[in-house]
């Protein structure tokens, strides 16, 4: 007779496998995954050597989980996160947090805009597991230094339309819109979130605790996969035409890139698909998969130029662009020298 844990695991494996169904998408297939079966039947893999093996971590050097001058800079990545959350979780399931996640809204109000986008198979499983992880996101950030309300988000169509006017120079015709289209879709992925590796590099030297510390370096990792996977589909499609525009898909990120060094107002932060050579990895490529300084490092940003670009008037004092009532939190109520708008509980 097989064990009640054995039993109880293959249930869960039904379950889970059963659950995975993405409703007008192909169901996920019946495949055992060996990464997770030996945790499900044998509650892991031991050390080889008859004992235990040592999983935690060694005990941190400065034994302070939290500093009161790291919750400010985290809680303002919320702003981002909120940003991202929605605009996957709109673009797969045609809702968001406040159907999937009303908790982690902490009463903010519900997106400008924001719609179930026409993707193929591929870029729908994308967009739904970023959108999934970005749930995962705002709750470790709440838990760790508590909240802030969810800020408007504009999410529109038209808002996208508008940046993408402004990257090329000119009214494209018809406007661009995000939600047509798969490669529409990453081409406006494109546009926000790479701004929170930028911001998550720059927030790292600033905090101290051992639990920020290790929050921010995992928010960091999952956010730079998910733009290494955008930024892989698109190069795929690099010479590709963005019908009925003409131009093509690197010429589209190179704008894109452009006009947010321009906003930020920094120097050079942001790149396209392809660059000169001499600008690529070493000097010696053009290919841009991954946009990194001269190191090969992640570019850095403040949240002044996170919100000079998100609000896309140059200025983080004036709002606009995606969030027209301005972004939430001390650091940006700070700049519109309005109450903060936090939530202290964790």
């Amino acid at each position: 007779m097989a064990s009640p844990r054995i039993c109880c695991s293959a249930l869960l494996v039904l379950l889970l496998v059963s659950s995975c169904n993405a409703g007008d998408h192909p169901a996920c297939p019946a495949a055992w995954s060996a990464a997770v079966g030996a945790e499900l039947f044998h509650g892991g893999v031991g050390g080889g050597g008859g004992g235990e093996a040592q999983c935690s971590a060694a005990a941190p050097h400065t034994p302070v989980a939290v500093f009161a001058h790291d919750v400010d800079p985290v809680r303002f990545a919320l702003n981002l996160e909120f940003a991202e959350a929605e605009f996957f979780l709109h673009a797969a399931f045609g809702v968001g947090l406040d159907h999937l996640a009303p908790n982690l809204t902490l009463g903010g109000p519900p997106p400008v805009g924001a719609r179930k986008a026409g993707l193929d198979e591929l870029t729908w499983r994308v967009c739904a597991e970023f959108a999934y992880q970005e749930i995962g996101h705002l709750r470790a950030i709440q838990r760790t230094v508590g909240g802030i309300p969810r800020p408007l988000i504009d999410l529109s169509a038209h808002n996208f339309a508008r940046v993408m006017d402004e990257a090329v120079g000119y009214h494209l015709d018809p406007p661009f819109d995000p939600y047509a289209n798969s490669l529409n879709f990453l081409l406006a992925v494109y546009v926000i979130p790479y701004l929170g590796i930028n911001g998550y590099t720059g927030t790292n030297p600033l905090i101290d605790g051992y639990a920020t510390k290790r929050l921010v370096a995992g928010l960091l990792a999952v956010e730079s996969g998910q733009d290494a996977v955008v930024r892989g589909l698109l190069f795929e499609h690099r010479r590709e035409t963005v019908s009925p525009y003409g131009a093509t898909v690197a010429e589209l990120t190179d704008r894109v890139s452009a006009l947010r060094n321009k906003l930020g107002q920094c120097g050079v932060k942001d790149e396209g698909l392809i660059v000169p050579e001499q600008l690529g990895a070493e000097g010696k490529i053009c290919t841009n998969i991954l946009s990194a300084n001269v190191d090969s490092l992640s570019y850095s940003r403040t949240p002044a130029e996170l919100l000079r670009i998100l609000y896309l008037t140059g200025d983080e004092h004036v709002p606009g662009g995606f969030y027209p009532e301005g972004a939430n939190g001390r650091i940006a109520r700070m700049f519109l020298k309005k109450p903060p708008r936090i939530n202290h509980g964790v």
